[in-house]
C-alpha cells in the first residue's frame, strides 16, 4: 500500500526537462512570437492601405485640381457632378426627341439629334471632353465678366430658376405672361384695323370680300404661383442631389454663369458686329448653260425595244399644260441670248417682263427678277463685286458666275441700312462663340493628360433614360 501511493507521488512531481527540450520550446515560442507579430504587422498594413485608399477616392481625389484656367482651378469633385447632370439632361433630350419623331411618323426630321445624343452618351470620352470643355469656356466668361464689371444679382437667378420651374410645370411667370398678353393685344389690335380689299373677278366686277370666320383662341397656359415654384423648387432640388450630387446653392451658380454669359454675348456682339452695313436692293436675269439630256443607250440588234415603264396620265380637264423641257444651249449660246436680252434692255424693254420669261432663276423670276435687299458676302464673288459696283437703276453687262449669266438692275442702295433682326442675331451669336474660342485659345489653360481616369467612377454608360430634375 505504501509502496503504490509513493509511485503515485513519483508521478505527481514534474519532471525536469532536459536542455534539449528547454531549447526547443524557447524556439517555438520565438518563432509563434515572430508569426503573430508579421501577422499582425500585415493586417495593419492591409487595413492602413483601405483606409488610404477610401481617403483618396472619397476626399482626395474629388478635392484634387483637375484643370486650370489661368489661377482659377475646376475641382474634380465639381467636374463629376457636372458630367452626371450633362448626362442626365442629354439622356432626357433623347426620349424628347424620340417621341417627337414617332409622333413625326419616323420620317427622320430630327435623325441627327438622335444620332448625335446617342454617341455623346455612348463615348464616356466624348462626354467627358464635352464638359470640361463647356467648364473651361464658363470659367473664362467669369474671369472676362468681372475684368469687364459685369454682375449676376440673386434677383436674377431667382427669375431664372422660376422660368426654369414654370417651363416644367406646363406654366408661365408673371411677366412672361404680362408679354404674351401684350403681343396678343397687340396682333388684335392690327388686325381690327386691317380692311379687306374687295377682288375683282374676270370682268371687272367688284365682289363683296367673304367674311372670315374668327379663329378660336389658342389655350393660355396658368400663371405659375409662389406655391406651385417653392413645390417644383423642392422637387428640382431634390432630384439634382439624387442625380448629381449636387445641392440647389451650386446650380444657381451654374445658372448665374450662363446669365453673365448671355450679358457678354450681347457686349461682344455688339463690338464685333455692327447693326447696319451697305445694303443694295436688286433684281436680276439669270441665264444658266443648259447640258443637253443623256442619249439613250441603244438596243443591240436582235433584242426587243423595251416598253414604257410609266402610262402618261391625262391631264384633268382644264388643267395647264406642263411646262415643256428647256432646249439644251452651250455656254456661247446662253451668253449670246445674255446680251441679246442686256440690248433689248437698252432698248427700253421692261426688266420684270423679261425676268418672268427669260430668267432661270424660278425662286425670283415669278417676282421679275426681284431679289430684295441683301449685303455682302451673301451672294458668289462675282456676282456681289458687280451688284455692289452699279448705281441705282444702273444696269450691268453680262456676269459669268458658276450658275450661269446674269443681267442685274440696283434699284436702290443704302450704305447704314439696318440688317433684319434674324440675321443680326445670328452673326452676333457666331462673333460671341469666335470671340470665345480666341480667348480660350490664349488663356493658359492646363487640362488633364487622361480624361478618362477623371471620369466619375459610378458614370452610366447606357442610354437609359433618368428623371429630369
Amino acid at each position: 500500500m505504501a509502496s503504490r501511493k509513493r509511485r503515485r507521488a513519483e508521478q505527481e512531481e514534474p519532471r525536469e526537462l532536459t536542455r534539449k527540450q528547454i531549447r526547443h520550446s524557447a524556439r517555438e515560442r520565438e518563432r509563434n512570437r515572430k508569426i503573430v507579430l508579421f501577422t499582425s504587422i500585415a493586417v495593419g498594413l492591409a487595413l492602413i492601405f483601405v483606409i488610404v485608399g477610401i481617403v483618396y477616392q472619397f476626399v482626395i481625389t474629388p478635392r484634387s485640381t483637375l484643370a486650370s484656367v489661368e489661377d482659377e482651378k475646376i475641382v474634380t469633385r465639381d467636374y463629376w457632378k457636372r458630367v452626371r447632370l450633362e448626362q442626365n439632361e442629354l439622356q432626357n433630350q433623347l426620349v424628347r426627341y424620340t417621341d417627337l419623331e414617332r409622333q413625326f411618323g419616323n420620317q427622320g426630321f430630327f435623325a441627327s439629334q438622335i444620332t448625335q445624343i446617342q454617341g455623346l452618351l455612348s463615348s464616356p470620352f466624348s462626354l467627358g471632353v464635352q464638359v470640361l470643355d463647356q467648364m473651361i469656356n464658363e470659367t473664362v466668361i467669369r474671369q472676362e465678366a468681372a475684368t469687364r464689371g459685369l454682375t449676376v444679382s440673386d434677383a436674377e437667378v431667382d427669375d431664372a430658376l422660376r422660368q426654369q420651374i414654370a417651363a416644367s410645370r406646363q406654366a408661365l411667370t408673371v411677366p412672361q405672361a404680362t408679354e404674351t398678353a401684350e403681343a396678343n393685344a397687340a396682333a388684335t389690335a392690327t388686325a381690327a384695323e386691317w380692311t379687306p380689299t374687295p377682288t375683282l373677278d374676270a370682268s371687272s366686277a367688284v365682289t363683296e370680300t367673304e367674311e372670315l370666320p374668327t379663329p378660336e383662341p389658342l389655350p393660355t397656359l396658368p400663371i405659375l404661383t409662389d406655391e406651385g415654384f417653392q413645390e417644383g423648387l423642392g422637387e428640382f432640388e431634390t432630384n439634382l442631389k439624387q442625380i448629381a450630387g449636387m445641392s440647389l446653392a451650386e446650380y444657381r451658380e451654374i445658372v448665374r454663369t450662363n446669365l453673365l454669359a448671355e450679358k457678354l454675348q450681347e457686349i461682344v456682339g455688339e463690338e464685333e458686329v455692327a447693326a447696319v452695313e451697305e445694303q443694295v436692293n436688286a433684281r436680276h436675269i439669270l441665264l444658266s448653260v443648259r447640258t443637253p439630256a443623256p442619249t439613250p443607250t441603244p438596243v443591240p440588234e436582235g433584242f426587243p425595244t423595251p416598253e414604257p415603264t410609266l402610262t402618261p396620265t391625262p391631264l384633268p380637264e382644264g388643267a395647264p399644260a406642263p411646262t415643256p423641257t428647256p432646249e439644251p444651249r452651250d455656254d456661247a449660246e446662253t451668253l449670246a441670248l445674255a446680251e441679246e436680252l442686256h440690248q433689248r434692255l437698252a432698248d427700253g424693254e421692261d426688266f420684270a417682263a423679261l425676268a418672268e420669261e427669260y430668267s432661270d432663276d424660278t425662286g425670283s423670276a415669278i417676282n421679275g427678277g426681284d431679289l430684295g435687299w441683301f449685303g455682302r458676302g451673301v451672294m458668289v464673288p462675282a456676282f456681289e463685286e458687280a451688284a455692289f459696283a452699279l448705281e441705282p437703276d444702273e444696269i450691268s453687262e453680262p456676269v459669268a458666275t458658276d450658275f450661269g449669266y446674269h443681267i442685274i438692275q440696283v434699284l436702290e442702295k443704302d450704305a447704314e441700312r439696318p440688317k433684319e433682326a434674324g440675321v443680326l442675331q445670328q452673326e452676333r451669336a457666331q462673333a460671341f462663340d469666335d470671340w470665345l474660342r480666341q480667348r480660350v485659345a490664349a488663356a493658359n489653360v492646363e487640362r488633364p493628360d487622361d480624361i478618362m481616369a477623371k471620369l466619375p467612377s459610378d458614370l452610366e454608360t447606357g442610354l437609359v433614360p433618368v428623371a429630369a430634375p
